[in-house]
């Protein structure tokens, strides 16, 4: 106390302090959500592997959060929110050091597990900690604070991850989060005062684990499609094992929440129509976020032939636009409500991922990055301010709390979905994509003029006929090969496209702007006093 009476002498106030410390940890958490994209293609090589395997180490992190995340409430209320997020950031920093040692994939998937149980509560206990010191007037700017982090991390993710794996080592990408982690560790001791949700209760172990399980089983048999098909035995029993937990898990959390007790994750906010809506809205934008920086890199690195630094330079601009669009987003929404900002971004990125969808092998890099600015912006105006749009009716501490933990569990599940998913298009459409242009290939077409060439070439250069021939032959596989990678990266791109004009379509049943409070309402005690936590289900 005697640290925090020191630094509000200084004429900062309290909530700002806060809002620094957090930003540390929550940067380093997102940031190492995203960073690993850019070295998917030095993962495959140093690990032999191919990019269904290796883009687990993405998607193990994400689901890891999502599944884990709905503890941290319960971490709260039993230790504080300052012990519980302290002990996060030590729990992060030591997986990232652990990521670094790994000498396999499998030890390193292991490992991302591990850093994920301690990334997973930071993001749900530091939006606890603004929504506690902000006013509700001032949630917009709370948010937009929050989303320096959010958006900028994802982005500058590829650009600090390319330096690295291009002049250091795959390594370097995660030993980088020990001494950031050190550093928040100390200023959140030093800054952050303790506080309780409140009353203490009991885990609810039986909602963790058919959580846990359900996701976990949806996404493994989504991600085995590309090598075993969806009529496959392993993919039909882990969906359809996964979906009927999931559905279990449900009814367990309502059965839980009218016995008056505390649920891992209070479903009955659904009932209230600008959280359900901004939460759809949600999957369908985070989806398109999280498969879009996943696929840029390898657009770069493994189709245009750039280095991991190169390609993080080229996405550069992306995070500027971010940084320009959400400060200027999160006014706005204080301004003149949710859907004036949010609507106009969701088209815009609509209209981008379409335009991305016609990249191709000689695209030039002006209008590559024109695209990539543009994304960028249109991000900023859309992920901070749908989650204020979830939250506008929530009052109490705990029901802010209990939304927070909701929404970071959702970000996190779609994040993953989006990568794992457009993975497993990729690779799928590309052997669709190369067989039927490899049927092209006929006497007297283009490719087969092309090849008769490049064997002419070759001859010139010393080798026989039939060694010309097949060499030729090799060069040609690869270019189709190629192609068939790209017309694959356009669907994923059309297919993200498609899921923002969704997104579109739920946003419009968004409140705009918070309910007058009732008298009565204004009156009562807060969630913190009573030790209860009502969530606001009015519709």
């Amino acid at each position: 106390m005697q640290a925090n009476a020191q630094v509000n002498r200084q004429g900062l106030p309290y909530k700002w302090l806060v809002a620094i410390v957090i930003i540390i940890g929550t940067f380093m958490s997102i940031l190492d959500s995203t960073i690993v994209n850019i070295a998917i293609p030095r993962l495959q090589t140093a690990f032999g592997a191919d990019i269904h395997s290796v883009q687990w180490t993405i998607t193990a992190y994400l689901l890891t959060l999502g599944a884990m995340t709905p503890a941290a409430p319960y971490l709260a209320n039993t230790f504080g929110i300052k012990r519980a997020y302290i002990t996060a950031l030590g729990a992060f920093t030591l997986g990232s050091a652990l990521c670094g040692l790994s000498w396999s994939l499998p030890v390193l998937i292991f490992f991302r597990v591990v850093q994920g149980l301690g990334g997973s509560a930071l993001f749900p206990l530091s939006m606890t900690m603004l929504f506690r010191e902000f006013p509700p007037e001032e949630r917009g700017v709370a948010m937009a604070t929050l989303g320096v982090p959010a958006l900028l991390a994802p982005a500058l993710g590829p650009i600090l991850g390319g330096y690295l794996v291009t002049y250091a080592a795959w390594q370097a990408i995660f030993f980088i989060n020990v001494p950031i982690g050190i550093v928040a560790i100390l200023l959140s001791t030093f800054i952050l005062r303790e506080a309780h949700l409140g009353a203490r209760s009991r885990f609810d172990w039986l909602g963790f684990i058919t959580s846990a399980y359900g996701l976990a089983a949806v996404l493994y048999g989504l991600s085995e499609t590309s090598t075993d098909g969806w009529g496959s035995t392993t993919v039909l029993a882990a969906i359809g094992s996964g979906a009927l937990v999931l559905a279990i898990f449900v009814l367990i959390e309502i059965n839980i929440a009218q016995r008056g007790g505390r649920p891992l994750l209070d479903v009955r906010f659904y009932t209230n129509r600008s959280f359900a809506a901004s939460n759809l809205g949600f999957v369908f934008v985070m989806f398109s976020m999280y498969g879009g920086l996943f696929l840029l890199p390898i657009y770069l690195e493994s189709l245009r032939n750039q280095s991991a630094f190169q390609a993080g330079l080229f996405l550069l601009p992306q995070a500027l636009a971010a940084m320009v669009s959400i400060s200027i987003g999160g006014r706005l929404v204080d301004r003149i409500g949710v859907l004036p900002v949010v609507i106009p971004g969701i088209i815009l990125l609509a209209i981008t991922n379409t335009l991305l969808a016609s990249l191709s092998l000689q695209t030039p890099y002006g209008w590559f990055d024109t695209l990539l600015i543009l994304r960028g912006f249109s991000n900023g105006l859309i992920g901070q301010p749908l989650m204020v749009a979830a939250m506008i009716d929530m009052r109490q501490p705990q029901a802010i709390a209990d939304c927070s933990t909701l929404l970071t569990v959702v970000r996190s599940i779609a994040g993953s979905l989006g990568v794992a998913g457009l993975a497993t298009l990729i690779q799928t459409q590309t052997q669709i994509h190369y067989v039927h242009l490899a049927e092209q290939v006929t006497p007297g077409s283009a490719t087969a003029q092309m090849l008769t060439r490049l064997q002419a070439l070759l001859m010139t250069h010393g080798l026989d006929a039939q060694a010309a021939y097949h060499a030729a032959i090799l060069l040609v596989s690869r270019m189709v090969q190629s192609q068939g990678y790209m017309l694959a990266m356009r669907d994923a791109f059309y297919l993200t496209a498609a899921l923002c004009v969704l997104a579109l379509i739920t946003v419009l049943l968004v409140r705009s702007r918070p309910r007058p409070v009732p008298a009565e309402e204004q009156q009562a005690p807060s969630g913190t006093e009573r030790g209860v936590a009502e969530p606001a289900l009015a519709g």
